[in-house]
């Protein structure tokens, strides 16, 4: 178990690249290649449209100490936004040996808070996070207009590799930097912005610096113009963010680690359906009345202040 906390601060950030490519998946139509661009405009809008979706996800990753499989079976609904999952965890050693674990989840953002219920061996827990916006806020037409042309921004290169008469097959480079900035802009938005969320937002600015531009590949339906699949290979975004970490933390095991990050791959698949379909979600009232209440630990390392070019260079390939 020892082994498994060296790990602890690399596997937040993979889980954080998760949340960001998850969150991240309706903004994959943006694009200023001219002879799609009409195309790809009518795609983001009709993404934008979307009020609830079931999705499939399997994260894959194989390492030095064994390899892991995750599949989760969920529904989503914008508003209220509240997210129902069932994940399976496999995990199989070096020598075969198989272990399970099975998660069941609620999410709800409340106001400027996320809630997640969680069902734990046979006990409901529920965590509170701030997040330091309002996810059903009612924007104005401006505001969308200047959300939608923000998201496009982040959206640097989109290829067409591929294209059959029922899809349409692309591979998108999103802009890190920009990605970094918009999320800087977005917190200083809040002048009494949450310690725990300045925290959180600094450490996925530096890991996205640090990952550098992130691609990936979708499948769209070319009869729906909706996204069907996202396929991702995490395995070098996360390297590049874990060793610039060790750089600045320095720790007794750094090359172990190091090593660990260099022999580990990691990929995501997520396939999207029903879109509209869904029957609404609702919690449980059992769920929220025998839910205990757990601390939720920060995002918060302490780390060295860094010089722009100390990034540029650990981010190198």
């Amino acid at each position: 178990m020892s082994y498994f906390k060296k790990f602890k601060f690399c596997f937040i950030f993979v889980v954080g690249m998760l949340f960001v490519t998850m969150s991240s998946s309706l903004v994959l139509a943006a694009d200023k290649v001219p002879m799609e661009k009409q195309y790809l405009e009518t795609v983001y809008k009709n993404m934008l449209d979307v009020k609830n979706v079931h999705y499939d996800i399997l994260l894959t990753a194989q390492t030095p100490m064994g390899d892991v499989n995750v599949t989760m079976a969920g529904d989503g609904q914008m508003k209220p936004m509240l997210y129902k999952n069932d994940a399976v965890f496999l995990f199989r050693d070096v020598k075969g040996k198989e272990t399970t674990t099975t998660l069941q989840q609620y999410i709800e953002q409340n106001k400027d808070t996320v809630v997640i219920y969680s069902l734990s061996n046979n006990k409901w827990m529920k965590q509170t996070m701030p997040v330091g916006f309002s996810a059903d806020k009612e924007l104005t037409a401006d505001e969308n207009s200047k959300m939608e042309l923000l998201m496009m921004q982040m959206v640097k290169a989109v290829k067409l590799t591929r294209e059959t008469p029922s899809y349409k097959y692309m591979e998108v480079t999103l802009d890190s930097m920009k990605i970094s900035d918009s999320i800087d802009e977005m917190v200083r938005e809040n002048k009494n912005q949450d310690k725990n969320v300045l925290s959180m937002a600094a450490f996925a600015r530096i890991g996205l610096l640090a990952a550098g531009d992130i691609k990936y590949n979708v499948k769209i339906d070319k009869t729906t113009q909706m996204i069907q699949e996202v396929a991702m290979n995490l395995a070098n975004p996360i390297r590049k963010a874990g060793n610039l970490f060790l750089d600045m933390s320095q720790p007794k095991n750094a090359a172990e680690m190091e090593d660990f990050l260099t022999k580990s791959t990691l990929t995501m698949q997520v396939k999207y359906s029903q879109y509209n379909k869904v029957d609404p979600i609702e919690i449980p009232q059992m769920v929220r009345d025998t839910a205990k209440e757990v601390k939720t630990t920060a995002i918060s390392p302490k780390l060295p202040k860094l010089q722009k070019t100390d990034i540029a260079v650990s981010g190198k390939e």
